[in-house]
């Protein structure tokens, strides 16, 4: 078991290593990915030092907005307050970690219980979402401000740089606008589809104006899809404008 634990520390060394940390403070990012559910039971029991990920998630969500906020202010020297505001909540949003947290790879070193690795937490966006903010958590507690600063602007500043305001600003609502420009009638949304189960949901919805669909999108509530459906007729506006005046 102690031969085990030591190749698993070894092998969580190397993800460390890309994100600054050394032998000296990798078990403040293990601490970082471990679930809160670990512990439950007897499978685990809590050890002197040891502690799950949500006091180092509520940092980092901190430090997050903090980053993000800082650098769109400098980026962006136009945009109003509210503007601003779109623009962090957009790019904080649980959608947008989980795409980051998956990209480093973050589920695989996830440490949970057995009822949430039976149930799939380990691929929910929401659990990724969480660690990767726990991370950014870790990073900021260990090596400081500016390192942090600098590893998020790596994961998130391509994208910061090239915000529009069609990715930013409230699909369902972008997309009500730009058709009750054309006609009265506006927009209605419908389920096409709803399947899965229940612990990972995956719903298809459309939406209309009248009966001429204008896009369709999934996600794992009907809200989600929704919002994908909005976006995807934005993107395709050009195929159906015409077609509502």
């Amino acid at each position: 078991m102690k031969a085990k634990q030591q190749r698993g520390m070894a092998d969580l060394l190397t993800l460390g290593r890309n994100l600054g940390f050394n032998e000296g403070n990798i078990a403040v990012l293990r601490r970082a990915l471990t679930h809160s559910t670990y512990f439950e039971g007897s499978r685990h029991g809590h050890k002197q030092g040891e502690d799950d990920n949500q006091r180092l998630e509520f940092l980092g969500d901190a430090v997050l907005d903090l980053v993000v906020g800082e650098h769109l202010y400098h980026r962006y020297p136009e945009a109003r307050e509210g503007e601003l505001s779109k623009m962090r909540a957009y790019l904080v949003c649980e959608a947008s970690l989980s795409a980051v947290a998956k990209r480093l790879g973050l589920e695989q070193w996830l440490r949970m219980g057995h009822g949430a690795e039976a149930g799939g937490d380990r691929f929910r966006p929401s659990v990724q979402a969480d660690a990767l903010e726990a991370v950014i958590g870790a990073v900021f507690l260990t090596q400081g401000y500016q390192a942090t600063q600098r590893l998020l602007l790596q994961l998130l500043g391509e994208q910061m740089d090239k915000l529009s305001p069609e990715e930013y600003e409230d699909k369902k609502s972008l997309l009500q606008e730009l058709v009750q420009a054309k006609t009265p009638h506006g927009v209605a949304y419908k389920v096409l589809s709803h399947s899965g189960p229940d612990h990972q949901p995956r719903f298809e919805s459309g939406v209309y104006c009248g009966k001429l669909l204008l896009g369709r999108g999934e996600g794992g509530s009907k809200k989600e899809s929704e919002v994908a459906a909005a976006a995807a007729a934005l993107k395709d506006k050009a195929s159906w404008l015409d077609q509502i005046g």
